[in-house]
């Protein structure tokens, strides 16, 4: 039987609204790039989340996954197989 988490992207976004100072209206769908996170953003999301979720991630992978919805798709699978 495989454990299922299961992560929102609502809470992903607010960290980027809290912490990397995104626009209000940004949405769990808005793109990264058009955001402007540079990698060294993204490699410090990663740290947060991995904290945050005991899953490890990297910068890389939430690059290319490249919105909060699609994060805490990626977040939810890992913690799933991990």
């Amino acid at each position: 039987m495989t454990n299922r988490v299961s992560v929102q992207p609502e809470p992903i976004l607010d960290v980027l609204r809290t912490h990397f100072e995104v626009p209000e209206d940004t949405s769990v769908d808005t793109g990264f790039e058009g955001l402007d996170l540079d990698s060294l953003v993204l490699i410090e999301l990663a740290v947060m989340l991995t904290k945050q979720y005991g899953v490890e991630l990297t910068g890389d992978e939430i690059a290319t996954a490249g919105t909060a919805a699609k994060v805490a798709e990626l977040l939810s699978v890992k913690g799933a197989n991990g």
